[in-house]
């Protein structure tokens, strides 16, 4: 059984950039079995099926998107504990697993305190940040192999894991969820709240905003190529370089997708004419742009 499917839903709300057009079809499963259902709905219909967690790390176009958006971060968000060991279904928020996990007193995850996102798009995505990655944590993850239709349990080591990619990430498998491993760890929730409190000195969190936009470069980091480069405040329509943290594009109220995308060229045109770096970025555009 599939739950309602609703006809051309505003996406903007569902992503921490709050921009974005409205889905031709959309979706809050919250069971497997209604996930293949909707793959099977969106067959009938020649639609391509995108899968949504808190947008958090995505510019969707202005124009919105003619596929089939299945949000799994509603209702496809259980978790069950025996001992060090959490089975999370990839619609649960990164963030609030490493708050759980270091109030227990369970340690592996509390660097990545903050991060925005789901489990989903956390290993999809090898998330990291300090000296943590969502691969240095994870056991195995149950996917939906897009090849045979099938679901599949994975061991982690067989995921090819990298900086910000992973072999599901190439396939384009989705992941269902995840089997975490902690070990205990006394000052994790003191680790977190330091972390915490790094992040709300650094970043620019009382405007909307993906994250850092671009990878970091070998040697160096994209915050400061950017501020070095005098980018620090550049502004296109409602989309502007932080003066905050140089590696944020963030929404000043009233942003468009385009002039997200506008920035970010300018940023990797204007990096690259002064120091030969060309910036990759880590946020993922979907939908149609004109630039």
């Amino acid at each position: 059984m599939i739950s309602n499917i609703l006809e051309n839903i505003p996406l903007n709300d569902k992503t921490s950039y709050k921009i974005g057009g409205a889905a031709r079809y959309y979706c809050e499963p919250q069971s497997e079995d209604e996930i293949i259902g909707l793959y099977k709905f969106a067959k009938t219909k020649d639609l391509p099926v995108f899968i949504l967690g808190r947008g958090s790390n995505l510019v969707i176009s202005d124009e919105g998107l003619h596929a089939l958006v299945i949000n799994l971060s509603v209702k496809f968000t259980n978790i069950e504990w025996a001992g060090l060991t959490a089975v999370v279904q990839s619609g649960f928020g990164l963030d609030e697993l490493a708050a759980l996990s270091a109030d227990k007193g369970y340690g592996g995850m509390e660097e990545l305190s903050g991060i925005p996102g789901t489990i989903g798009g956390a290993v999809v995505m090898n998330a990291g940040a300090f000296n943590t990655e969502v691969s240095h944590t994870l056991r195995s993850v149950r996917v939906f192999k897009m090849s045979t239709q099938l679901i599949e349990e994975i061991p982690a080591q067989e995921l090819a894991f990298g900086y910000r990619r992973s072999a599901v990430k190439d396939s384009g498998d989705l992941v269902l969820s995840a089997v975490f491993d902690f070990k205990m760890s006394p000052d994790a929730a003191l680790i977190r709240q330091q972390i915490l409190e790094k992040r709300e000195q650094k970043q620019p969190l009382d405007f909307p905003s993906c994250g850092s936009v671009f990878k970091r470069p070998p040697g160096n980091y994209a915050g400061t190529l950017i501020e070095s480069c005098g980018l620090k405040g550049f502004t296109l329509g409602g989309a502007a370089v932080s003066t905050k943290h140089a590696n944020f594009i963030i929404n000043t109220g009233n942003a468009k997708a385009e002039d997200v995308r506008g920035v970010i060229r300018h940023v990797q045109k204007t990096v690259f004419d002064k120091t030969g770096v060309l910036l990759e970025t880590e946020v993922i555009f979907v939908g149609t742009f004109q630039l």
